[in-house]
């Protein structure tokens, strides 16, 4: 028997394996294929559910708006007038012209008028005249009376700046007590809101309480000037003049002028210098004697105010 021919062959297996991939070999690629193709559909079906949906949810959200034309679309615009238009009364070019009752107009010619003589009044928190406030009617820092001094000036609410302007002259010893008793009263009534000042004069220079202007009424204000009144006492000749000045120079709303002597009637002339345009009423009071009457009672018209004579038997 020839041996050689059934010798295994061991040459001929390895290029029998090379020719057929190991079955594991196989099973990797069919995994990662399979695994491929299940998140690309995964992926597309989550886009589908999650993008169509969703835009049509925000398209449900949106309002939907008709519109109706109503008359001739091609017919020429209305013009509306505005206020300018019907206060300057208008053109026929500008629109339907207004036309008020007659009551209406009337309002209208007498409110100007109004503006004229209206005093120039501060509004709370604001620290600046309000003369529309005045001509609507509406009451200014809190409404009710207005300051008073002997009985004075109680008709003027609204008022936040007062200056006494007050005569310490010889004539006024016997009597000064009563003014300083006066003006306590006077100054402690006065609202936390409100400003005051005191000028006194007789022929030298004007006396004005600490610090030189006007202060908000206040406790420790008002006690510090019944401090410096307490200090004050009267002597020497009449002479207003600078003291008025000097108060209106700081534009009060309300200037109470009291004096028991006779002055020069050239006061009357230059008032109407110092305050040409009346934004100060001025309140003049006779003291317990009357001759100087009727240059205050022409100071008083003049300037919007009051005037009164205090005789004995007005004092407390």
């Amino acid at each position: 028997m020839d041996q050689r021919t059934h010798r295994p062959d061991h040459h001929a297996a390895p290029e029998q394996e090379g020719l057929h991939p190991s079955p594991g070999g196989q099973a990797i690629v069919t995994a990662w294929l399979l695994s491929l193709a299940f998140h690309g559909l995964f992926l597309g079906a989550m886009l589908l559910i999650v993008f169509p949906f969703a835009a049509a949810e925000r398209s449900a959200d949106l309002p939907v708006v008709h519109a109706q034309v109503v008359g001739d679309v091609d017919a020429a615009p209305v013009a509306v007038p505005t206020p300018a238009n019907l206060q300057a009364g208008g053109s026929p070019s500008e629109g339907p012209r207004f036309s008020p009752d007659p009551a209406a107009a009337e309002i209208q010619r007498v409110a100007p008028k109004a503006a004229e003589t209206a005093p120039d009044l501060s509004v709370i928190g604001i620290g600046s005249a309000s003369t529309d406030a005045a001509q609507l009617g509406l009451a200014l820092d809190g409404g009710g009376t207005g300051p008073e001094f002997f009985g004075v000036a109680a008709n003027a609410p609204g008022a936040r700046s007062i200056v006494y302007v007050v005569d310490r002259s010889g004539s006024m010893v016997d009597t000064f007590d009563r003014v300083r008793a006066e003006l306590k009263r006077s100054i402690s009534a006065l609202r936390r809101s409100q400003k005051f000042h005191v000028i006194f004069f007789n022929a030298a220079q004007p006396l004005e309480n600490p610090p030189m202007r006007p202060v908000n009424a206040i406790d420790a204000h008002k006690q510090q000037f019944f401090n410096f009144l307490d200090g004050v006492s009267p002597g020497g000749g009449t002479k207003p003049e600078s003291a008025i000045r000097r108060a209106l120079a700081l534009e009060p709303d309300i200037l109470y002028f009291l004096s028991d002597g006779v002055f020069d009637a050239s006061l009357v002339q230059r008032l109407s210098e110092w305050n040409p345009q009346r934004h100060t009423r001025i309140y003049t009071i006779a003291y317990l004697d009357q001759t100087g009457r009727q240059l205050l009672e022409t100071i008083a018209r003049e300037h919007g105010g009051e005037f009164k004579f205090v005789s004995e038997d007005d004092l407390p």
